[in-house]
């Protein structure tokens, strides 16, 4: 293989590896997925908050997988917005599987709304059994105005930004949305690096053709 040929064949295997690297730190990364776990106790068909936790729930950054059970008659329950909507439901089981538990310690874990105002445990009757306040966790109030120094966005609260224009950055590098910025940099390096071999080729044939002198 000539130098030229191992050149240009480096310089666009190490481009690649840039492309897929950012990609893979930025493009699929949700920053607003977060997770309530609730502290809770069951006891023969009921549930009531757990008193050995100071707080009856916590939010985690993690993303809300839906729990995997066997029962045909799960719990369900509801997070509620500010509004009063139901943002997301989701079910558990407040048993694990098994049968023989009628009492004890259980963690349900929910998707994170970020203006909840409470989450509704039902029974498999569809009975509702607590209500917990996560009001204190939420950081949109849906007052239909963007306070973006709490930290609102289109992203993070839709009711509240859903009529804000974005303020165009000004910056020298294309700004890309949706995890394209990692191709675009590629690209960059991808022609930087065969502007890069071609100099470098230049120089060596320019080289070689003064020694042949």
């Amino acid at each position: 293989m000539q130098i030229k040929q191992k050149l240009i064949y480096a310089l666009v295997v190490m481009s690649l590896f840039f492309v897929f690297a950012v990609n893979a730190e930025e493009g699929d990364r949700n920053p607003f997925a977060s997770s309530y776990i609730f502290y809770l106790y069951y006891d023969n068909g009921q549930l009531v908050a757990d008193r050995d936790f100071e707080f009856t729930y916590d939010v985690v950054p993690e993303e809300f997988v839906p729990e995997t059970f066997n029962t045909p008659f799960p719990y369900k329950g509801e997070i509620v917005n500010l509004k009063g909507e139901v943002a997301k439901t989701f079910q558990f089981d407040p048993r694990q599987g098994n049968p023989k538990f009628l009492k004890g310690k259980i963690s349900v874990k929910a998707p994170y709304v970020s203006d909840g105002e409470k989450a509704v445990f039902y029974n498999n009757q569809g009975d509702a059994l607590l209500t917990v306040f996560v009001s204190d966790s939420s950081f949109c109030n849906d007052d239909g105005v963007c306070n973006t120094d709490n930290g609102e966005d289109m992203l993070s609260c839709p009711l509240d930004c859903k009529t804000v224009t974005p303020v165009p950055t000004v910056s020298n590098v294309p700004t890309i949305t949706d995890g394209k910025a990692g191709l675009v940099w590629g690209l960059i390096y991808i022609i930087a690096g065969a502007g890069l071999a071609g100099g470098l080729w230049y120089f060596l044939k320019k080289e070689r053709y003064l020694k042949q002198k």
